[in-house]
């Protein structure tokens, strides 16, 4: 007889253990043939005997006798030599190993779920006395629906204010137990997605908004991470929307709190990964899904998509989605206004289709203005050095088209729209609130691609597609010129909305601030150098007020631009 037959001959297996039901002792018990259950007996009996002495609840959080005390305190408190995922240290919630789910039991990944998310509650718990965690949790959904959501409309926010109720209100000690590993996984990435979520808004609304954002960004980007490396190898399997977007929180809580580049660019290719896998960018692929689940890929798809294309504009990073990247042609189409389901508390004062409607229709303006940028750029990257007039016709067109996108904003991104009066409601608040996020992206992206085009032209020696000539001078004008609409753009906005945007904006103003040094380091007259050095003034102090690690950077730049042309002036006169 085998040890697994002689073992199971005397007690009942695991599952049956766990649902408290008789079990025949069979080596594959008929009630685990009859659930479709993987029958074993993996357990180790407990020992006989006096019971232990319980730890205080200071020592063990959250402790509960729902719960085997002892595997609970050496989950918590010391590392263990099996495959579990387990808590190395109480204030540490990232330092994790990384397991699978398949072949282990379901408790014990449950187990580590629920001492992530008790952990958290323990630490939130502690951010402000006449606050409870759900009132926090609450608050990041909020701010994330005013000051996110415009251009990453890749939640559904009843659904998210379901998974705050659930995982941090009251005591619950079950959360994550299931008599599947899908119905495990589905519990662990809605916890994974709603902290992350927290931790993506706690790493850039700024202090105004939320006092305590540096006392819950790194507790709750950590929890999310070790919750997603416990489902890591289902997930990556058998992915869903959550599986990208908590990966998209990862990358902007990791870029803001760590300011690590790689780092976020592999989380950020990582979720890249999976639209390519799951095929969203084809149509039959997102039809599969239900209303909810597909409308969600296709705002998902298009977001990343626009980052994509701003990385190739820039050159930060490589890209991803392209249609030359891909096996098979791209078939996904834009949709229209009308949402298929609304993705906002439908009873909240500011939700109405015509408001999002035209929120979507201006979300979608971000993708174009970065793939008709690309465009234009990579076509001009691979001109030689002879173009003839039928081709500088279609790359002047191409520029044209991209000039155009400005030209027909919708009336509700304009100025004149979006200025708040006293007379306005929470209602009108809010929506208002929303179309200043659009307008300060929008606006921002377009004038840094104009100086990306700009200096394009200047490399590949395509002036006249822009009606300009090939002076030295002229450039060093239009692009003076240019800037200057980039900082006037910065003032115009109020300047919460500069914060929210985070290291995607302090990028694009280093970036300008990059080319303005340029400028300085090869400009020979005098009234050109005044207004740059002036510009360079006012982009230094804008870039100091959103408090980024790039700051030093860009000062760190002009003292040495400052040396070069000093050195080069000196050696000139000598």
């Amino acid at each position: 007889m085998s040890p697994l037959r002689r073992l199971a001959a005397t007690r009942a297996c695991d599952p049956c253990q766990r649902r408290k039901v008789k079990c025949d002792t069979l080596e594959i018990c008929a009630n685990c043939r009859t659930s479709g259950l993987a029958c074993h007996y993996t357990t180790v009996p407990k020992k006989r005997g006096p019971k232990r002495v319980q730890k205080s609840s200071l020592e063990r959080p959250n402790a509960t006798p729902a719960l085997d005390n002892n595997v609970l305190d050496s989950l918590w408190v010391n590392p263990m030599p099996t495959g579990n995922t387990v808590v190395s240290h109480p204030g540490d919630l990232g330092n994790m190993t990384s397991p699978t789910l398949v072949g282990m039991e379901q408790t014990s990944a449950s187990l580590s779920a629920q001492a992530i998310r008790d952990r958290l509650l323990d630490l939130m718990s502690f951010v402000s006395a006449s606050l409870v965690p759900f009132d926090i949790v609450d608050r990041c959904i909020y701010l994330y629906m005013q000051y996110t959501f415009p251009t990453a409309p890749i939640v559904h926010e009843p659904t998210l204010r379901e998974y705050a109720a659930t995982f941090f209100s009251g005591a619950n000690t079950r959360l994550f137990a299931a008599l599947t590993t899908g119905e495990e996984v589905a519990h662990m990435r809605a916890f994974a997605l709603l902290s992350g979520l927290c931790a993506s808004v706690a790493s850039v609304i700024p202090n105004s908004l939320l006092p305590y954002r540096h006392l819950i960004a790194k507790p709750c980007l950590d929890a999310s991470r070790g919750m997603l490396k416990v489902f890591e190898d289902y997930d990556v399997e058998n992915p869903d929307s959550s599986s990208i977007v908590t990966r998209i929180f990862h990358t902007t809580a990791s870029q803001n709190i760590t300011g690590k580049t790689r780092l976020t660019y592999h989380i950020l290719g990582q979720a890249a990964l999976l639209i390519t896998n799951m095929r969203l960018y084809r149509e039959d692929a997102l039809q599969s899904h239900d209303p909810l689940e597909c409308q969600l890929l296709r705002h998902i798809y298009w977001q990343i998509y626009a980052a994509d294309q701003a990385s190739l504009c820039i050159r930060s990073r490589p890209f991803h989605l392209h249609e030359l990247l891909y096996n098979e042609e791209a078939t996904i189409c834009t949709p229209g206004r009308k949402p298929i389901i609304s993705q906002f508390d439908t009873t909240a004062a500011w939700s109405d289709v015509m408001f999002e409607e035209r929120m979507l229709f201006s979300f979608h303006l971000i993708p174009r203005l970065w793939s008709t940028a690309a465009a234009l750029l990579l076509d001009m990257r691979k001109c030689k050095a002879q173009v003839n007039d039928a081709e500088k016709s279609r790359l002047s067109k191409a520029y044209m088209e991209f000039l155009g996108i400005m030209d027909n904003l919708p009336y509700w991104l304009q100025a004149s729209h979006v200025i708040f009066s006293r007379n306005d409601g929470d209602g009108a608040q809010f929506q208002k609130t929303a179309f200043w996020v659009q307008r300060c992206t929008i606006q921002v992206s377009f004038q840094c691609l104009r100086l990306l085009i700009l200096q394009q032209c200047l490399d590949s020696e395509l002036c006249d597609i822009m009606g300009l000539n090939n002076q030295p001078i002229t450039f060093q004008m239009t692009k003076v010129g240019i800037i200057q609409d980039f900082v006037q753009t910065l003032d115009d906005i109020p300047f919460v909305f500069l914060l929210v945007k985070g290291e995607p904006t302090v990028e694009r103003i280093r970036l300008v601030g990059s080319m303005l040094l340029e400028v300085l380091d090869q400009v020979e007259d005098g009234h050109i150098r005044v207004r740059a050095n002036h510009l360079f003034t006012r982009l230094l102090d804008i870039l100091s007020r959103l408090d980024s690690k790039s700051s030093d950077v860009l000062v760190e730049m002009r003292e040495l631009g400052e040396k070069t042309a000093e050195s080069r002036r000196e050696e000139a006169l000598g």
